[in-house]
């Protein structure tokens, strides 16, 4: 009987039977997990230029007429009346640069929106435009409003930019601006001049420091 139950197969215990398989290394797994995941990005990637290539095949997307910023809508603007792809209302405005002879009367055109961005539209026309070089690379900063009153704020050299002119020049410059805000922009009757978000106190005899209105701008 003895011999019988030593001659039967032994069974493995239920340790042996129930080895745990062993794991991967850590960094193994995040290498395998990594490498699928950058698969996934590729393929992702790849699926989306192929699917905008056939939409741009298609016409669906059109490049023309698109617009980053504000001079690139006012360079849109300003290609022609026939251009109808611009959607929004258009503002006409009219704007007082400074010419060689004195100053002169121009029109442009901005996208109707925030009065603010429209008046620093308007202001660095005025600068765009003026045969001074010095004025051509000053751009408005920021614009505020209260009320009746529009206070510019001006980028570094505006002041100085005005001292290197005769005074004759330096007021009609300063007119133009007034005016242009002015006219253009109801019920505004009085500009302020800033530069760097400061007090521009004198320029010569001309004090920046006061509220300027068409009243002292063309006295």
């Amino acid at each position: 009987m003895n011999d019988e139950i030593s001659r039967r197969p032994r069974m493995p215990d239920r340790e042996e039977y129930y080895q745990p398989r062993r794991r991967a290394p850590l960094f193994l797994r995040v290498l395998a997990q990594l490498s699928v995941m950058v698969i996934f990005l590729a393929a992702g990637y790849y699926g989306a230029d192929l699917f905008l290539k056939m939409l741009d095949r298609k016409n669906v997307l059109k490049q023309e007429n698109i617009v980053s910023n504000t001079e690139d809508l006012q360079r849109l603007l300003a290609a022609g009346d026939s251009n109808d792809s611009v959607v929004g209302p258009r503002k006409e405005l009219v704007v007082y640069p400074l010419g060689r002879d004195g100053m002169v009367k121009a029109g442009m055109k901005v996208l109707s929106e925030v009065q603010e961005d429209e008046i620093i539209q308007a202001v660095n026309a005025v600068f765009r435009e003026s045969s001074e070089s010095w004025a051509n690379v000053i751009e408005a900063k920021h614009v505020y409003r209260d009320g009746i009153a529009v206070y510019l704020d001006l980028p570094q050299g505006f002041a100085a930019g005005l001292g290197k002119m005769s005074e004759e020049r330096a007021l009609l410059m300063l007119t133009g601006i007034v005016r242009t805000v002015v006219e253009n922009f109801l019920p505004v009757k009085q500009v302020y001049f800033l530069q760097e978000g400061r007090w521009v106190q004198n320029v010569g005899s001309i004090r920046l420091s006061d509220p300027w209105g068409l009243e002292n701008a063309n006295g």
